[in-house]
């Protein structure tokens, strides 16, 4: 009686997890069609109004109605979140603001057009990503997409429509949607209605009908589109198989399966197969099942060509390891749904198929009730099958044979020994459980040797008469018989119990190592870490050295490889892998492209693009075992995902840049613009008086003109100065000239030179009594300083005091800036140190920049700058500077 089949636990567990990341994240529903037109955004507005109704919080976050009067009906009572106003090479556009949104949390947003492009400066490059970022947060969202944006279909779509496709959307994305709604409608009714206005508009319209909208063309996008939807549909409903108890196939569609192993017989069930399924316009897929029997080369490389045939032909390949490859197929059939099973005709052997049951077939045909099995005649001569099974099943060396052969002579000469106290038929049992034994230490062929060895010897030496194989009692020729049955069969269980054990405990090392990768890749921040001990333990279970080699922001292959370099300094090595790298396959040794090269590179494909190339070297010339390849394969993957999550944080991050930059730039410009414009007008205009000839024998308005002229000349070299030492701060080009100086001289010297501003206000200075000496960049202190009482001066009444105490506490020097005037709101204090921050409401003039380069110069120092409000009205800016270790100062002359 067959085993009851059993969900695959790993197949399980993933499912699982897939249903717990989908309770976590929002939900995609995508309306989905072959081309504009056909009623996607309209349909998508009419479940929002339904939605609506139900009292869901849900919020437009972009929808494009193209003019289309029935579809800007339906955005009445729906609520809007404005969009963000993008400035890009001085156009101010328009882009979803994904900020706003989130901050809002709907329950659903509508984002219409998933493949949209963003502006540049936008949070990110694609709206596709703006999406998915909704979706980890939690909200739901409604989109569309028409089916040539669809990533796995672009070239053949392109090649239907002759157009060059740029704006894609990952085949991931429709993974993740739990719902796929089709909006169909007939070509010729799509004609129809873009004769009739309703699609485009004008020239617009005239354009599209001469050339994407075709009839053909049009039932070509349908004919893709219903395929890609039933495809979804089939994808969701093996995930429903995989849960499910029952062992019942649902025969929803015609799907085939063919065994697959490394007999050259193999190629030609697989051709089979393709042409059934093709007939059939059904999927199908090419099992192996790993038995655990170690292969020869030549059979490694024969199983490879197999399986990579299965994939060129547009079949899936499924691996599995179990020692009974009859139950192996009916799981893989039970958990795939398949319909259709296909094999060739196994040889005849008694004795194995004896124990087994009868051949693979015969098992298939008797316990398969759910699909069909389909005998493929093959025509090839018998006797090479037998002699393959031979060459198979005996792979232990002469040595183990001898050591067989030896232990039974030993236990013999042991039960010679004992024979006078325990009598013949125990020896029998002695011998049985040295067969035991040996069945957990070798292979089957030295069992077999040793169950026959020790029935032999039994006979001869120890049943009567003695010294002849001739047995007298019937009792003891039955006994001798069941002996070697029990010996036979007890020790292929133990050797196929000891082998099932060794198969498990390699797939839980490599699992094992799977794991720690993925851990790794999760826990580590430095992207050269994870890659470099990835690669470790990748070799390590590989027996060979692993690298791997990442793209950059332009999305070109960086020569730099972690950890293991040597090949990449080999041309034709680097040459091997720029290839795998352009063309998303995999080349080198073992494959067919580029075979002789040393290494195997497989491309890291992402959802969108590949990051980079993992090679593998092996030690020697050993074809790697399938479950090897497929361990490459999906650190590959784990590798590529990991890679595309940090290279789209970059460019996010990178955007964001670049976002703040045109903020920045916009900033600067409005503002410099004014502080230079201002005195530049004054100075043009005075210098335009002073040609006047009535001004020439006014000596008073002269002077007074040449006042103004140099005030404003100041007032502009203090602008171009603030923003010639901002970018020299920014580039990290500017270095310390630190001196020793007295702090009281410091502040001489700014008053003096800030004689003329401050005037208006009268200056208290406090100080205390044996100050330390400072050891600071005197130049660039006082800059700090000028700018501080400049700020102070500008911003507070004229006629106010401004007070400076300078006190020691805490083993540092204090000097404090107070002024009288308003004082600073509180909720901007935060933000007053910042690049070309300025308070709102505040007079205009000045760039924002003077505190925050003051506030880098004190910090480069070692120092901290702070302001605060005074309960009595004003503010007080204090800076802290550390008192280091004082000079020693030269003793004076006494003869002086």
């Amino acid at each position: 009686m067959p085993e009851p089949l059993r969900p695959n636990p790993d197949e399980l567990l993933a499912a699982i997890r897939k249903d717990e990341s989908k309770s976590h994240s929002g939900r995609l529903r995508i309306f989905f069609g072959m081309a504009a037109g056909v009623g996607k955004t309209y349909a998508m507005l009419k479940a929002a109004q339904d939605r609506l109704k139900e009292g869901v919080d849900m919020v437009i976050g972009t929808v494009d109605t193209h003019h289309r009067a029935e579809t800007e009906m339906l955005l009445a009572g729906l609520p809007l979140i404005p969009r963000k106003r993008i400035t890009y090479k001085d156009t101010a556009l328009e882009e979803m603001d994904i900020d706003a949104i989130l901050a809002r949390r709907p329950q659903l947003v509508l984002v219409d057009e998933l493949a949209h492009s963003n502006i540049p400066g936008s949070r990110h490059p694609k709206r596709w990503h703006d999406v998915v970022e909704l979706l980890d947060a939690g909200i739901d969202v409604y989109t569309t997409i028409n089916v040539q944006h669809i990533e796995s279909r672009k070239e053949s779509i392109e090649s239907v429509v002759d157009i060059k496709i740029r704006e894609t959307v990952p085949d991931s994305i429709l993974e993740r949607a739990y719902q796929i709604i089709l909006i169909d409608i007939a070509p010729a009714e799509l004609l129809k209605r873009l004769s009739e206005g309703k699609v485009y508009l004008g020239d617009l319209a005239e354009a599209a009908a001469r050339n994407f909208f075709k009839e053909d063309r049009l039932t070509a996008l349908r004919e893709i589109a219903l395929r890609l939807t039933a495809e979804k549909v089939d994808n969701q409903l093996q995930d429903m198989i995989t849960v499910r108890e029952s062992d019942t196939v649902w025969k929803a569609t015609e799907r085939l399966m063919v065994a697959v192993s490394h007999s050259p017989y193999s190629e030609g069930l697989i051709r089979a197969t393709r042409r059934l399924a093709f007939g059939m316009e059904a999927p199908w897929i090419g099992v192996h099942v790993d038995t655990g029997i170690a292969l020869s080369d030549q059979d490694k490389a024969t199983l490879a060509k197999n399986l990579s045939l299965v994939r060129e032909l547009g079949g899936e390949v499924v691996s599995t390891a179990d020692l009974d490859i009859a139950q192996a197929l009916r799981r893989i059939a039970r958990q795939r749904n398949v319909t259709q099973l296909i094999v060739g005709r196994p040889g005849r052997r008694q004795f194995r198929d004896l124990l087994h049951g009868g051949t693979i077939l015969d098992r298939l045909v008797r316990e398969s009730e759910s699909f069909d099995v389909h005998v493929l005649r093959q025509e090839t001569k018998r006797s090479a099958v037998s002699k393959d099974h031979l060459k198979i099943e005996y792979k232990s060396g002469m040595s183990i044979y001898g050591l067989v052969i030896s232990a039974v002579a030993v236990v013999a000469l042991i039960d010679s020994l004992l024979l006078p106290l325990i009598g013949y038929r125990a020896v029998g049992f002695i011998f049985l459980l040295t067969v035991l034994v040996m069945g957990m230490l070798v292979s089957i062929g030295p069992i077999l040797v040793a169950a026959v060895m020790s029935a032999l010897i039994w006979d001869f030496l120890f049943i009567p008469p003695y010294g002849t194989f001739r047995i007298l009692a019937p009792e003891d020729i039955a006994m001798c018989g069941a002996y070697l049955f029990v010996a036979i069969a007890t020790g292929t269980l133990t050797n196929r119990i000891r082998k099932r054990e060794r198969m498990l405990r390699l797939r839980e090392e490599r699992t094992q190592v799977l794991y720690d990768i993925v851990r790794t890749m999760a826990a580590s921040h430095n992207r050269q870490e994870f890659m470099s001990l990835t690669a470790e333990k990748l070799g390590a279970i590989l027996d060979g050295k692993c690298s791997i080699a990442a793209s950059n922001q332009d999305g070109r292959l960086e020569r730099k490889i972690f950890p293991f370099r040597e090949w990449s300094q080999i041309d034709r090595e680097w040459a091997v892998a720029q290839w795998a790298f352009e063309h998303g396959k995999q080349a080198g040794w073992s494959t067919d492209t580029l075979p002789s090269a040393d290494g195997i590179y497989i491309p890291l494909r992402g959802t969108s693009e590949t990051v980079g190339i993992l090679a593998y070297h092996p030690q020697g010339k050993v074809r790697l075992l399938q479950e090897e390849e497929n361990l490459l394969s999906t650190v590959a993957r784990q590798l590529a995902i990991s890679l595309e999550r940090e290279l789209l944080q970059e460019r996010s991050q990178q955007a964001e840049r670049l976002a703040e930059s045109e903020k920045l730039y916009q900033t600067i410009l409005n503002s410099v613009s004014h502080e230079i414009r201002t005195p530049l007008t004054a100075i043009i205009g005075f210098t335009s008086a002073l040609q006047s000839d009535q001004l020439s024998a006014n000596t008073e308005s002269r002077r007074q003109i040449l006042g103004e002229l140099s005030d404003n000349a100041e007032r502009l070299n203090n602008v171009v100065t603030n923003l010639l030492d901002l970018s020299r701060l920014n580039s990290g080009m500017l270095s310390l000239k630190k001196d020793w100086h007295d702090i009281n001289d410091l502040i001489a010297v700014v008053l003096g030179e800030l004689q003329k501003t401050l005037s208006d206000h009268p200056i208290i200075t406090r100080s205390a009594e044996s100050l330390p000496l400072i050891q600071i960049d005197f130049n660039l202190f006082k800059q700090a300083l000028i700018n501080l009482l400049s700020n102070a001066a500008a911003y507070t009444p004229s006629g106010t005091t401004i007070e400076l105490e300078i006190t020691v506490t805490g083993g540092a020097v204090t000097l404090k800036i107070i002024d009288n005037g308003p004082g600073i709101p509180s909720e901007f204090l935060p933000y007053l140190f910042d690049k070309f921050y300025r308070v709102p409401g505040t007079p205009s003039g000045g760039t924002g920049i003077g505190l925050a380069i003051a506030k880098a110069i004190v910090e480069m120092h070692g120092g901290i700058i702070e302001v605060v409000n005074i309960p009595k009205g004003g503010a007080c800016f204090s800076i802290k500077l550390p008192i280091e270790k004082q000079p020693e100062l030269p003793k004076e002359s006494e003869n002086l």
